[in-house]
């Protein structure tokens, strides 16, 4: 159990700040894919449903870290899991953000939802409640994926068991 403590520990800044870009990345295309389908469905008044980006976000940090620990043999300190799904979010919902500021000046029924459902103070600038209510869940996801990796730290299960 030592030897699976000692080997490897850190990942180096460099990686992580590439899997956060990469895997931000693929997060917000998830989401856009998500939105646009929910259009296409004509289920884009129902704003709850933007919960999936958050299901979405959790299981691409699931991802990412899994990865990690697969290819390595060995686990990721548990404030490294967190920070990284941290700021994969943060970096997934600001280009999200972006996206929707951009495209509801050209989509006229996302731009007359926004204007319908108001949300609080920001309302001429909606894509910034996005990124705060995001980042928010960042928070969340960063936690989970912090305790479920945990496991493998103190020595519950063996990083070289990973399917």
């Amino acid at each position: 159990m030592e030897s699976i403590k000692m080997s490897r520990p850190e990942l180096p800044m460099s990686k992580i700040t590439k899997s956060v870009m990469i895997h931000g990345g693929i997060s917000c295309v998830l989401y856009i894919v998500f939105m646009l389908i929910m259009k296409l469905v004509g289920l884009l008044e129902v704003t709850e449903l933007r919960m999936v980006n958050y299901v979405i976000l959790c299981l691409v940090c699931l991802y990412e870290i899994r990865k990690w620990i697969k290819r390595r043999e060995a686990y990721v300190p548990f404030l490294q899991v967190f920070a990284t799904a941290f700021f994969t979010g943060l970096w997934s919902f600001f280009l999200f953000s972006v996206f929707l500021f951009i495209y509801s000046r050209f989509d006229f029924q996302l731009n007359e939802l926004f204007m319908k459902h108001p949300m609080g103070v920001f309302k001429n600038v909606p894509s910034i409640m996005i990124f705060f209510e995001g980042s928010a869940a960042s928070i969340i996801v960063g936690l989970i994926t912090m305790q479920y990796f945990r496991r493998y730290e103190e020595g519950e299960d063996s990083p070289k068991d990973i399917k």
